[in-house]
């Protein structure tokens, strides 16, 4: 039976978004807040592979490290593990994920949560995977954030690469796009996105297959890739490559100390008008126009 690593940190109350930011980069499928102390957060982190267990926490404890020689004056920070059967780590997702606003109109939601629908206020329903989060990162808020103000115009195409649990496909449905492709490299990836489109009956609008950008033939109105800067830095050429003349490219999952060089790294392209640039924590999303 698989099993599950469950990391709790306590840590400086100044540290956690550095430090829930670092978990996110190493790919934990969601952090927990707990109670603390006056001085220290608590954190409940989950990792799918349990054999990854000493080097998780050999990178966890370097970073950890050099936070407290740069401030050596917060209290120190204790770590404890647990192994979890698989069964028991969907309980505890049913736990702690809650419905989230995401936007003024868009509300993130499991499956099993039970609302009152507002006049205005679009619920979207995600059931959790088990190699990824629930989509509330601060990135996917900022790359819906930007789908809103893009999509204004009904009936355009959309490609969503790396999609995920399918999040942001069934957002630029829901916003009016009459064809969204969402791909992922990642099998499992793919067939919970599979889910959450149907979950949201938006199956007759978006297309969710196994894949990289480069095995697509077409182009579409609209790009969004929430991926990270590698991959950003790779599929350049792809991702200018697929999109239609006066097409929207939007890209997150980029640090704020990497902004300035993925903005320039598009515009050197040749093809691409900068728009502009959302800030959410330590997290950026860029938007561009292709001329």
């Amino acid at each position: 039976m698989k099993r599950w690593l469950v990391l709790e940190l306590l840590i400086a109350k100044e540290f956690e978004e550095a430090v829930s930011n670092f978990l996110i980069e190493e790919g934990t499928t969601g952090i927990e807040e707990l109670d603390g102390d006056s001085r220290r957060s608590k954190l409940r982190t989950y990792f799918p592979a349990e054999k990854r267990k000493e080097k998780i926490l050999d990178v966890l404890r370097r970073y950890l490290r050099s936070l407290n020689r740069l401030f050596p004056e917060n209290p120190r920070t204790q770590i404890t593990t647990a192994s979890l059967p698989e069964q028991d780590w969907s309980e505890n997702w049913k736990r702690f994920f809650k419905p989230v606003q995401m936007t003024s109109r868009f509300l993130v939601k499991p499956p099993w949560s039970r609302i009152r629908s507002k006049r205005g206020k679009i619920p979207i329903d995600i059931t959790p995977g088990m190699a990824f989060g629930t989509g509330t990162h601060a990135t996917t808020i900022l790359c819906i954030q930007a789908l809103e103000e893009r999509l204004k115009k009904k009936g355009q195409s959309v490609l969503d690469v790396g999609t995920g649990s399918g999040i942001l496909s069934i957002i630029a449905a829901k916003l009016g796009a009459k064809e969204v492709w969402g791909i992922d490299i990642d099998g499992a990836a793919v067939e919970n996105a599979r889910v959450n489109v149907e979950r949201n009956h938006v199956s007759d609008i978006v297309r969710i297959r196994k894949g990289s950008i480069g095995s697509l033939q077409k182009k579409f109105d609209a790009i969004v890739a929430n991926i990270d800067l590698k991959g950003l830095t790779r599929m350049k050429r792809s991702l200018v490559g697929h999109l239609k003349n006066h097409g929207v490219l939007i890209v997150s999952g980029i640090l704020k100390g990497e902004k300035e060089r993925i903005r320039l790294l598009y515009l050197k392209t040749g093809l691409l008008r900068w728009v502009k640039a959302a800030r959410r924590g330590e997290w950026t999303c860029l938007t561009f126009k292709k001329k």
